[in-house]
């Protein structure tokens, strides 16, 4: 609530606050003692004696509030007590409308209760209060009101008797002055009858006196007539106008000096004609003279007139004084301050900067960020920090850190924070935090100490122990995987020459036994026992050669997925490539599943490895075939989609199968793995196939859900993304 209006007679009071000569006095035992028995009396922790001025309270006495002086006028409780008689009491500052929200009472001192009475002059004008305050509400006793106001006119008592003081002392100044000009005069008048005849020696020693001054006075002196001309100086001013004495200067005007410009001589006369004809002094101007050694010096001048007796004007009195040293300490103060600035500046800069990389190691930093108070609460986190705990940053601010430990690690976290006050650098390995949703999460944590002005704050960064153990265990697959593929490679470089002489000595022994049997065909040529031997030697050597082949195949996907190198790629028709694809695998489809086929019109070509692309189709059909097992209660479907999406071609091959579980479908591109029974597959094929396709440029992504189905999605570039002339 503002403070109330003042009362019409507000510049009388002010003016009478003024004549007290009270305000910024030192303090004097007289109040201070009866601000002490008014808190003892009242029982409060501060009582004041409160000057109420034009836009302030100044503090006269003073017990329970050190360091403090005087507050803003428009703020203060006396405002209201100066307007009111008696005692003006505040029981609780909060409760009351007009004081609630006053900066006293939400901050220092934190003023709950007040009670004080106006400080009253003889002609009724409010000076001020005496006042108590308390930090809790209370009350007054009426025994304490009537000591309160006791006190009070104690102190409009001392303030009486020092105004009488002041007055006496005043009048007895003026009379010890009245009685020292009657002396003064009586002793001239006595001079003037008896000793007539020393005037004039006098008058000597007086101009002797004046000559003395002028000659050791530290400024420069000098007089002229009506016209301008020198009358006389001092030996500074002689000096200055570069002459060895002042008789050297009388006679001459500023035109005839030797080291001044004709335009500063202009200058210098056009003041003194400005004096002497207004009459009028000029006082406490700065300009400038040259100087014997040619230096322009700045000079603070004043001029007053020379008037005879009848009042008219003969001549102009000036006197100067050398600013140069002022001056050149003004400039280096001025330099001073400049060079302050500047330093303050660059430390705000530095600040600002400091805070900027706080806020940008909060937002970007890969590691849980946690700034804390200096008594260990959350004050701000980083995204990390929410994302690992799977809490937002409303429920971790405000938490003490030590208890988002589990409780088993809470001593060890709570002991590192302590030393980290002390020390200002702390570490601690292998440090548990409890997550909302994972239970346990391991951090290195590392914490400094942060001190901005008076502003104490822990600064702690965990760095998450989940990601370098998978990095860890990502590693070790990566070296048994490299592994693994040389050993694939030397297995397969050794398996492929004994296969090809095993396969081209088959061959060979087929044909012998073909030509063997044409030879020997006519009819009881043989007998019966040896034909059944060469219908038996035809099956055995059919079935071998049929596992010599699977054996190459097996040995040719082996070396290719251990091998770089592909065959170039080429516009290929997807949909030719799918039709062929299915009809190789009609056989194993027509007893599984009904086929579907969405083929998208105008599918413009692929470019890609028409064999290798055959192979993997073949791979992804064959896998959904075993997938889907005959059931009597549905009828299965294999579904095959295209789609262009921008410059990819989108293939879909989809089954409505068993599907694959969540813990396995990670693992299905990592070679030799497999979910089928042993010798039902080598576990190579899906890693084959998304190497094949990733040397097209293309990806392969799958999305399954068990009992439902699975959906291998191929996207391959088009001919056009990569034909420099479409």
């Amino acid at each position: 609530m503002p403070p109330p209006a003042p009362k019409r007679d507000e510049a009388q009071r002010l003016l009478a606050l003024e004549r007290s000569s009270l305000l910024d006095t030192p303090p004097e035992p007289d109040f201070d003692d009866i601000v002490r028995l008014a808190a003892e009396l009242c029982g409060t922790p501060i009582a004041l004696v409160s000057l109420v001025d034009r836009s302030r309270q100044w503090f006269k006495a003073n017990v329970g509030l050190s360091g403090v002086s005087e507050t803003e006028r428009g703020i203060s409780f006396c405002t209201h007590a100066i307007e009111r008689e008696g005692v003006f009491l505040v029981e609780d500052a909060r409760a009351d409308e007009r004081f609630a929200f006053s900066p006293l009472v939400q901050g220092e001192p934190f003023i709950r209760f007040y009670a004080g009475a106006a400080i009253l002059t003889e002609e009724g004008h409010a000076l001020g209060t005496l006042c108590v305050i308390d930090r809790r509400p209370r009350t007054l006793s009426e025994a304490q009101r009537r000591g309160l106001l006791g006190l009070k006119r104690q102190v409009e008592l001392q303030i009486h008797l020092r105004t009488q003081l002041r007055v006496a002392q005043e009048r007895n100044a003026e009379l010890e002055q009245s009685q020292e000009r009657m002396r003064s005069l009586n002793s001239y008048l006595q001079m003037e009858m008896r000793e007539r005849q020393r005037m004039e020696r006098q008058m000597q020693d007086q101009q002797t006196l004046i000559s003395s001054v002028l000659a050791h006075i530290p400024h420069s002196v000098f007089w002229k007539d009506r016209d301008s001309v020198f009358l006389g100086c001092n030996h500074q001013f002689a000096r200055d106008m570069g002459v060895s004495s002042p008789e050297e200067v009388i006679g001459r005007t500023d035109l005839e000096m030797p080291y001044l410009t004709r335009e500063l001589a202009d200058l210098f006369r056009r003041g003194d004609r400005e004096v002497m004809e207004s009459g009028v002094p000029h006082l406490g101007y700065e300009e400038t003279i040259r100087t014997p050694d040619g230096r322009e010096s700045w000079v603070m001048t004043s001029k007053v007139p020379l008037k005879n007796p009848d009042g008219t004007v003969r001549g102009v009195l000036g006197i100067y004084i050398d600013l140069s040293e002022r001056r050149r300490q003004e400039n280096v103060l001025q330099e001073a301050k400049r060079l302050v600035e500047q330093h303050a500046a660059h430390l705000e800069a530095q600040v600002q900067e400091a805070q900027a990389r706080t806020r940008q190691l909060m937002e970007y930093s890969g590691d849980a960020v946690f700034l804390l108070d200096d008594k260990g609460r959350v004050k701000e986190v980083n995204p990390v920090a929410e994302r690992l705990l799977g809490l937002s940053r409303e429920q971790l601010v405000g938490t003490f850190f030590e208890l988002l430990a589990p409780e088993n690690e809470r001593e060890a976290l709570r002991r590192a924070l302590s030393d980290l006050r002390v020390r200002g650098t702390v570490r601690l390995s292998e440090q548990g935090l409890r997550s909302a949703a994972a239970g346990r999460v391991a951090f290195d944590i590392s914490a400094s100490l942060q001190v901005a002005g008076a502003d104490r704050l822990l600064l702690v960064v965990g760095h998450d122990l989940t990601e370098k153990r998978r990095l860890e265990q990502q590693t070790l697959q990566n070296d048994r995987l490299a592994s693994m593929g040389a050993l694939a490679a030397g297995i397969a470089h050794e398996i492929n020459n004994p296969t090809s002489y095993v396969l081209s000595n088959l061959s060979f022994l087929q044909e012998w036994r073909d030509e063997l049997e044409k030879d020997l065909s006519a009819p009881g040529a043989l007998p019966p026992r040896l034909v059944e031997m060469l219908s038996e030697a035809k099956d055995v050597i059919a079935e071998s050669l049929d596992g010599g082949r699977r054996i190459r195949d097996i040995v040719r996907d082996m070396r290719f997925f251990s091998h770089t190198a592909g065959e170039d790629l080429a516009p290929v028709d997807v949909h030719a490539c799918l039709d062929f694809v299915l009809r190789m695998a009609h056989n194993a489809l027509k007893h599984a599943a009904e086929v579907r086929k969405e083929y998208e019109e105008g599918l413009p070509p692929v470019l890609a490895s028409e064999g290798r692309l055959s192979q993997v189709f073949l791979n992804l059909v064959v896998n959904a075939a075993q997938a889907m097992r005959p059931e009597a209660s549905r009828r299965h479907v294999l579904g095959v989609r295209t789609s262009r999406e921008e410059e990819w071609v989108r293939i879909d091959i989809s089954d409505t199968g068993h599907g694959i579980p969540p813990e396995v479908l990670p693992r299905i591109f990592d070679p030799f793995f497999t979910t089928k029974a042993v010798g039902s597959g080598s576990g190579l094929g899906l890693s084959i196939s998304l190497s094949l396709i990733q040397k097209m440029d293309g990806d392969l992504r799958v999305r399954s859900e068990p009992g439902v189905g699975t959906t291998f999605t191929l996207l391959l570039p088009t001919r056009e993304k990569d034909d420099p002339d479409t």
